[in-house]
């Protein structure tokens, strides 16, 4: 760890120039220089190297900094061209931070031999300020010695492990032994080796994830007297890893999932189409180079979107039910979920679209709609639908003074008699014809519905009484004539009760009840007629 005093204790007053460099804001600093070096760099304290001028020395402690590993330059004339040939090494050093700040510069002539006090200084210093574990062993594998990284990683002390043999703490796995020996056989023989990643195992038998970086350390007169081992835990990373794989297989998954299930179409945040899948290809017919690149209006929605758009812009979820087009303009349904997602600052940038198909479902629903609400025999609107609209109507003539319409009460005076005469199936084959009749009588617009039996409602759009006298008379005549009912020639009459909104009354239930007493009346008037409700 660099501090000014430390640097003034050891190497102020050495013989080989040394200086200090300091990292800062992206910056390269001289911050100290021993007296061996001030010849060269007096005046230069806190000034900021100049890159251009100084681009070989720039670089080279760029380079430490960044691979935090010390850096040899040899036979070069790095501090003055008169000087001989240096060799300069940049170590890396390290304050609280796991990245280098500073770099220290130490310059000797390749001829200079360096005491056996000093070399150990350097070492240690260099040793204990490397965050990687270290071990150092010599040529017949005894451990010369390790740093204090190295006793937290794998749990051996100094003592414990100086002057022992590397095989003798297990650090290696039985399994790896052999393999290992040949690499060290390499080192012996002066070959670097490159980093590689693996496991070792720590002294209370915890495995641990570490890269591994071996290289041979020679004395000055270049012979192998002993090799470096330092081990980068990098545990973290490869659990990082291992969840990153992880969550990759649950996406997969995931997609494969609702690849399998659901029609997915991917919207960037302009609503440009930028993927589908399979099977929304095979529910709409379309293919992908028909809508990659388009928008997702063109990709047969049928509906305002409007408030889908407002909704998910807004970043919400939108959920509900759409009808599309297929390539094909076959109509189909779907429930549809349109989620937006975020990048880490908040901004939508893609829309995920799901489809499921709810093409039966909405057959089924509509179908049990129209058996609630629609007569079995005659698909006339049954008296539940006749309540509904007619409440409907009288809302709207609420809201406006000239609202006018009449309702049609019409019974049919000896249905019975044909049902008693000629049985069931024939009088519901008669109301089938009575109510295609009716639908020939009534205009555009006009509205019937089957109370049950023989009982019919017409609601009719009107404008004045003398209308509804020339429609209900036309009705009336019309039903007048025979029929004719799987080859019986029936004849039967209607009589008709009629009311009138609002004057005959601003209810549902008084309107029908004002038709039903009119109905009445013509009945005991001699039916075959109609009667228009009067107080």
């Amino acid at each position: 760890m660099y501090s000014e005093g430390i640097f003034q204790f050891y190497f102020m007053n050495m013989p080989q120039p040394v200086i200090v460099i300091q990292q800062k804001r992206h910056q390269l600093y001289y911050k100290e220089c021993n007296k061996a070096a001030q010849q060269f760099f007096d005046k230069m304290k806190d000034k900021i190297i100049n890159k251009e001028e100084n681009l070989l020395f720039y670089t080279l402690c760029e380079k430490a900094i960044a691979t935090k590993e010390p850096i040899q330059y040899q036979y070069i004339q790095l501090f003055h061209p008169e000087r001989h040939a240096y060799e300069v090494t940049f170590t890396p050093l390290f304050n609280q931070a796991t990245t280098p700040s500073h770099v220290l510069v130490m310059a000797q002539e390749i001829h200079y031999k360096k005491t056996q006090e000093e070399s150990t200084r350097l070492l240690d210093a260099f040793l204990e300020n490397t965050v990687d574990a270290i071990l150092i062993a010599d040529c017949n594998e005894k451990v010369l010695t390790v740093n204090g990284a190295f006793e937290k990683l794998f749990q051996w002390r100094k003592e414990e492990v100086i002057g022992k043999s590397r095989q003798e703490m297990d650090i290696v796995s039985k399994e790896e032994g052999k393999e290992n020996l040949k690499l060290i056989k390499e080192l012996k023989n002066g070959k670097t080796l490159p980093p590689y990643e693996t496991v070792r195992y720590t002294k209370s038998g915890e495995s641990v994830c570490v890269s591994v970086s071996c290289s041979p350390i020679y004395d000055d007169q270049n012979q192998l007297v002993a090799y470096s081992v330092i081990y980068r835990d990098i545990t973290p990373q490869k659990e990082a890893e291992e969840q990153l794989a992880y969550t990759l297989k649950e996406l997969e998954n995931i997609k494969y999932a609702l690849d399998e299930s659901a029609s997915v179409m991917i919207l960037d945040a302009n609503g440009t189409i930028t993927y589908i899948n399979d099977m929304y290809i095979r529910y709409s017919d379309y293919q992908k180079e028909d809508l990659l690149g388009k928008y997702y209006r063109d990709a047969g929605l049928r509906h305002d979107l409007s408030e889908l758009r407002e909704t998910i812009k807004s970043g919400k979820v939108w959920r509900g039910e759409l009808e599309m087009w297929t390539k094909h303009h076959q109509l189909y349904w779907v429930s549809n979920t349109i989620v937006p997602l975020k990048d880490i600052d908040g901004n939508i940038t893609y829309y995920v679209s799901i489809h499921n198909d709810i093409t039966e479902q909405k057959a089924l629903e509509n179908k049990l709609h129209f058996e609630a609400t629609h007569d079995s025999l005659t698909g006339l609107p049954n008296r539940a639908m006749l309540l509904k609209e007619l409440n409907k109507v009288i809302e709207k003539g609420q809201q406006k003074s000239d609202e006018f319409f009449a309702l049609l009460f019409l019974d049919c005076d000896n249905f019975k008699q044909i049902n008693d005469e000629y049985g069931h199936h024939i009088g519901d084959e008669f109301l089938k014809a009575y109510t295609k009749r009716l639908k020939s009588c009534v205009r555009k617009g006009d509205r019937i519905y089957r109370l049950g039996g023989d009982e019919f409602i017409i609601i009719l759009n009107v404008t004045n009484g003398r209308e509804i006298e020339q429609i209900a008379g036309r009705i009336h005549v019309s039903l007048q004539q025979s029929w004719n009912v799987r080859g019986y020639c029936l004849r039967t009459t209607t009589t008709i009760g009629v009311s009138i909104y609002p004057e005959d009354g601003e209810s549902a239930a008084l309107l029908l009840k004002n038709a039903d007493d009119a109905l009445y009346k013509g009945k005991r008037e001699g039916k075959n007629n109609y009667i228009l409700y009067q107080t």
